[in-house]
């Protein structure tokens, strides 16, 4: 397959995957928003409780999004393919500006982290101005669903990393795989821990 072929694949690729993943990280951070302010489970907390608990799920939700970071540096690194659209871009621009090693992954995690960012404000305009203009949500239940979203998306993350792992590590068995049968040698079937 010639470059540019290649090139326009994996940027198809990636849109798709970025569109995907977007819309599975918003269910998944909405549902479990919503799942935990309707447990009642953090109902009877002042606010002020409230939001130590958001700020603490932003911990979970940045080593989700770190791990993330990561697997996507790896995949857009070893196959040009990325979760994250804007993420790839920054990477091939910084692949094409810069000889250093590093820079297209650090651009790639600053537009990945960024993206991420960003698509917490349509949840604080959910959460507050609903918590504004009705008097049935409350200040605490706005805080909770925000913290169960971060909680969400903290698992979300972490799993699309781990499936990005995998998928890796299965691409580099196989590549093994065929290259050995394609240099002759008898394949080695066992199963690597």
């Amino acid at each position: 397959m010639n470059a540019r072929v290649a090139g326009l694949r994996n940027w198809a690729v990636s849109l798709a995957a970025t569109v995907a993943s977007t819309y599975a990280l918003d269910a998944c951070a909405a549902a479990a928003g919503i799942s935990l302010v309707a447990s009642g489970l953090l109902g009877g907390l002042d606010p002020a409780w409230a939001a130590a608990f958001l700020v603490v799920t932003y911990g979970a939700w940045g080593f989700g999004l770190r791990a993330n970071v990561r697997a996507n540096g790896t995949l857009l690194a070893t196959t040009g393919i990325s979760t994250n659209a804007l993420s790839k871009a920054a990477y091939e621009v910084a692949r094409r500006r810069t000889g250093n090693a590093h820079a297209p992954r650090l651009a790639a995690a600053i537009a990945y982290t960024g993206t991420e960012i960003a698509k917490e404000a349509p949840y604080y305009t959910a959460a507050f101005g609903s918590a504004a203009l009705s008097d049935s949500i409350t200040s605490t239940e706005a805080l909770t669903f925000l913290g169960g979203a971060n909680l969400g998306a903290a698992l979300y993350e972490y799993g699309l990393a781990r499936l990005t792992a995998a998928f890796l590590h299965r691409r580099r068995r196989y590549a093994s795989f065929d290259a050995r049968g394609a240099a002759g040698q008898a394949p080695n079937l066992q199963v690597r821990r």
